[in-house]
């Protein structure tokens, strides 16, 4: 009896104050669209996120959040996304559902902001039916089913340079009024929510990052603020601690299948009063992400084994200059095949270079003569291998940088594959921005790391 009267108490101060009203969540490191409209698009990609929070399990009316949200990129700037969610806690039910609009801007080519903005509709619902009522007089008690709608607005701002995130967002910018016809008792008021998120991605290695980040949120009459520390293992596993303050601790892991799939988990132990009556909180986020495959630059690059002359038309002003460059000076044992010249020849590919159409894989014809010599030292010594590593420089979304370097590199695959290199001999890897060469706070630092390298080794 203890426990539903104690959400009984919490249900009837949500329709009567403006106390915390946006619903909680322990997985937004992994949907940062839900916190703020900016990030709509931001990744480049098409995102699908299901999250589901069964708060303070074993109490009687504890909160119940499903949230839905899709979020993606058209055109280089434009975001757009959309979100429905449920949330129940004790005899207060929300439902809304939202769209969105955001847009992103590159100053200095490292210098990143998206603005977004959001408009929705909440519906609320009153079902007193399983209350215990201490006064028969209750209005609310005595009210019956009761629902009422409210104008939802929110508006967001992120900035990124190289590792260092910022974003700051308003929930509820509309402080709009619902009225459930209760007598003699005020409406549903929507308070105005603030929330800000400062972090830092500290690369370890090319292997592992760590992330510390603050997130703080509330209105005028209080503030809550989550301390985190996440870590992320080539973009595969990810885990992380935080601590919320006036609540406890939280613990999430995530594993990213294939790019694709991402599911996720967060348990919160609380350490306050409540404690005594629950065994914590447990959320689950299931996504899903799609990237888009450019296939016609590959289909290109390979028509320029038959006829160079038929690549398309260089539409795009600026170009993106990818470097490929010695990485290590190969000597190779070569005295059982030729005994007469000498021990060791030196590989030597210094000042090549590729261009790729900007922000796309697609080779410029005035490069084919870089990678045809490339395939002229292949064909000669056929004892040998060759391994590709793609790299960007760290402008865009981390994971669209990532998608980058891969479609780079393949096109470089592909081409020397349709020019009779055996694929046997051509191993691959992509890092992204991950393994930086130069600075990228400078022009030329960020053409440096914007490269393809090579690395030659023994074919056994």
């Amino acid at each position: 009896m203890k426990k539903s009267i104690l959400f009984i108490a919490i249900s009837f101060a949500s329709v009567t104050s403006i106390a915390q009203q946006t619903p909680q969540s322990n997985v937004y490191g992994y949907n940062k669209y839900s916190i703020n409209p900016a990030y709509a698009g931001a990744g480049g990609c098409t995102e699908i996120n299901f999250s589901h929070l069964n708060q303070w399990v074993k109490i009687d009316g504890a909160p119940l959040t499903s949230l839905l949200s899709v979020n993606t990129r058209i055109g280089k700037s434009l975001g757009v996304g959309g979100q429905l969610l449920i949330d129940k806690i004790g005899m207060l039910q929300q439902f809304s559902g939202m769209g969105t609009v955001s847009y992103g801007l590159d100053i200095a080519k490292v210098h990143k902001l998206r603005a977004g903005v959001s408009i929705g509709y909440n519906q609320y619902r009153i079902n007193p039916a399983s209350a215990i009522a201490f006064d028969n007089q209750d209005p609310i008690i005595n009210g019956g089913l009761q629902s009422a709608g409210a104008l939802n607005t929110e508006i967001g701002l992120t900035y990124n340079w190289n590792n260092l995130e910022l974003a700051v967002a308003s929930k509820q910018l509309i402080q709009t009024y619902s009225n459930f016809g209760y007598n003699n008792l005020n409406g549903y008021g929507l308070k105005r929510h603030l929330n800000a998120l400062v972090g830092y991605r500290i690369g370890i290695n090319d292997k592992w990052s760590v992330k510390p980040s603050i997130w703080a949120k509330g209105t005028n009459n209080g503030y809550q603020m989550d301390v985190n520390a996440d870590v992320n293992y080539k973009n595969f596993i990810f885990g992380g601690l935080g601590y919320r303050s006036k609540v406890g601790i939280i613990g999430r892991v995530g594993v990213n299948i294939q790019d694709l799939f991402f599911v996720g988990y967060a348990y919160e132990s609380p350490m306050s009063n409540i404690a005594s009556y629950s065994v914590g909180s447990h959320e689950i986020i299931i996504g899903l992400k799609f990237c888009k495959k450019d296939k016609k630059p590959i289909e290109e690059v390979k028509n320029v084994v038959k006829d160079t002359t038929t690549i398309a038309k260089k539409t795009e002003v600026r170009i993106d200059t990818v470097f490929i460059e010695k990485v290590d000076t190969i000597y190779i044992d070569n005295t059982a095949k030729q005994s007469v010249i000498e021990t060791t020849k030196t590989i030597d590919l210094i000042n090549k270079s590729i261009q790729f159409e900007f922000d796309k894989a697609v080779v410029q014809k005035n490069s084919f003569g870089e990678l045809e010599s490339l395939v002229n030292i292949l064909q000669s010594r056929p004892e040998i291998k060759i391994e590709l590593e793609g790299h960007t420089d760290a402008s865009g979304a981390e994971s669209y940088n990532v998608n980058l370097s891969k479609s780079r590199v393949n096109a470089v695959k592909d081409f020397l594959i349709a020019n009779g290199i055996d694929q046997n001999r051509i191993i691959t890897n992509f890092h992204g921005e991950k393994k930086p060469k130069a600075n990228n706070g400078t022009t030329n630092g960020r053409q440096q790391n914007r490269r393809v390298d090579i690395r030659f080794i023994d074919y056994d």
